[in-house]
């Protein structure tokens, strides 16, 4: 069964074969404050920094997940004025997520760009934070580099925060245009889930809750980085996996124009055969999940035989959640795996 679902998907193919030399090499039975485990930590981190091409003054930090990472920014930032930018379920998850006494909300539609104008209405550069999600997974949105360029210069205020759950490791993201990026790894990252990375700017860093007391604050997390540990007993196994799955992957740079091209032809072939898209301006759309309108009765007919062909498709989401599916284009998906779905809905058009 090939899985296209939008996260958890496909994992790498030889993520079994990693498995067992993580067992063999025994860093599984090594204790977090152990020199294995600092050597791990330091390696991945450098593995990751390089491969998707993270600043070098810019930390990289493990949680458990991105649900984790709201956690993370509510409790980190207290007392923060944010403004959440969104215009699907996941973003507005964020926002409500969020306990601080001063949140607004501002939600787009998703056949149009961010407003500068509303921002600046809402006042956003006396803000202290601003919340955006660049692949909104749930109706396959995306907000394009220039326009985080944009708002970074117009708003040099505020921190910016990003959930990149369905683009790092996928897009070449410009870690410039914003403090704190975090993202699971059971998307593009090829990766089981249970982990999470978070990447933070110098500004983040130095704007953050040093009094924050909860279990898993930013500043401890920091803290113990700077020694190559974590907080808590961490997954290490995931760790170990992240490491090996980046170090046989070219950098970002190619993998995304990889992604991209596969995404154009991919929708070129869902256009020729009649199919209508979620988000119906081009540049709005994700490259790495997209998502397809329909009736009803045509998604489920599609979805059951998608799955007697060993394929299973994303389902809609939220809104979304009865007329549309949802298709991944993740780096471990593989041209022989968009092969056989180009030539399922290529059949299945013909029943």
């Amino acid at each position: 069964m090939i899985s296209f679902y939008p996260g958890p998907s496909k994992i790498e193919n030889n993520i079994d074969k990693y498995m067992q030399d993580a067992f063999e090499e025994g860093i599984l039975s090594c204790n977090h404050r152990s020199d294995e485990f600092m050597q791990l930590m330091q390696t991945t981190i450098a593995t990751v920094k390089d491969k998707l091409e993270i600043p070098k003054n810019y930390e990289v930090f493990f949680t458990s997940s991105a649900t984790e990472c709201w956690e993370i920014t509510d409790q980190s930032f207290r007392g923060k004025k944010f403004i959440h930018i969104y215009n699907g379920a996941f973003g507005e998850k964020w926002a409500n997520y969020n306990t601080n006494k001063k949140v607004e909300k501002y939600k787009y539609p998703i056949h149009r760009s961010i407003s500068l104008h509303h921002l600046d209405a809402m006042e956003a550069k006396s803000a202290d934070v601003l919340c955006l999600t660049s692949c909104e997974t749930s109706n396959t949105t995306f907000i394009h580099s220039k326009t985080l360029q944009k708002i970074r210069k117009r708003y040099s205020k505020p921190l910016i925060f990003i959930d990149a759950t369905s683009s790092m490791s996928g897009i070449n993201m410009d870690w410039l245009s914003a403090d704190l990026w975090y993202a699971s790894v059971q998307k593009c990252f090829g990766l089981p889930s249970g982990l999470a990375i978070m990447v933070c700017s110098p500004k983040a860093l130095s704007n953050l809750n040093q009094e924050d007391k909860h279990y898993n604050n930013l500043y401890s997390i920091y803290k113990n980085q700077q020694k190559h540990q974590t907080t808590h007993t961490p997954n290490i196994l995931g760790i170990y996996l992240l490491n090996k799955v980046l170090q046989q992957r070219p950098h970002i740079r190619k993998v995304e124009n990889e992604l991209k091209n596969r995404m154009e032809r991919l929708i070129k072939l869902m256009q020729k055969l009649g199919y209508d898209f979620i988000v119906p301006t081009t540049r709005l759309r994700s490259p790495t999940v997209l998502g397809i309108k329909s009736s009803e009765e045509k998604v489920h007919l599609i979805k059951q035989e998608a799955k007697k062909n060993g394929i299973t498709l994303g389902n809609g989401y939220g809104t979304w959640k009865h007329n549309t599916f949802r298709i991944a284009n993740f780096p471990a998906h593989t041209e022989k795996d968009f092969k056989n779905l180009h030539d399922f809905f290529r059949k299945i058009e013909k029943m």
